[in-house]
């Protein structure tokens, strides 16, 4: 019994371990993005948050699409979040961020997407900007304050990383 055991263990040990697909975020400099604006004094914390959500984002949404070791590397270069903030609302001393039709959410990246070898598989830049974003098919449950943006990657994603 000990014999097989020991000659199943060896047996396992030669067999290749299959990496799964990587997703790789970067942020070139959130400090020069468009609207990435906290409406409260929590400036730093409010921008960690939207980029851990987003990042989360582009994570979900994409490593299902890739291929086991395929690695996608994604730089964010500008993030303008849905709505604007007004500063003349009673209540709220640090703004309010409106959300109406015409201020729809944007973002700029560049990706590449590398096979398990490293070679190039597709690469670009995109403007992604969702001008229907209030009309789009969201879930009536999803009330995160980034499901527009999320929306915005998700069909990106669909469009983008078809294999």
């Amino acid at each position: 019994m000990f014999k097989r055991s020991l000659l199943a263990i060896s047996l396992l040990s030669l067999v290749p371990v299959v990496q799964a697909a990587t997703v790789e975020v970067t942020w070139s400099d959130p400090l020069q993005f468009r609207d990435i604006r906290s409406t409260d004094s929590g400036q730093q914390r409010f921008q960690s948050r939207v980029m851990t959500e987003l990042e989360t984002q582009f994570r979900d949404e994409t490593v299902a699409r890739l291929e086991t070791g395929q690695t996608l590397t994604i730089e964010v270069a500008d993030v303008d979040l849905a709505g604007e903030i007004e500063y003349f609302h009673a209540n709220f001393p640090f703004g309010l961020r409106v959300i109406r039709n015409v201020d729809f959410p944007q973002m700029t990246l560049s990706y590449e997407l590398r096979d398990a070898d490293g070679k190039l598989v597709k690469s670009g830049t995109e403007q992604l900007a969702d001008l229907g974003f209030r009309f789009g098919l969201l879930l009536p449950a999803d009330r995160s304050a980034l499901r527009y943006e999320k929306q915005m990657i998700k069909e990106w994603a669909d469009k983008s990383l078809v294999q």
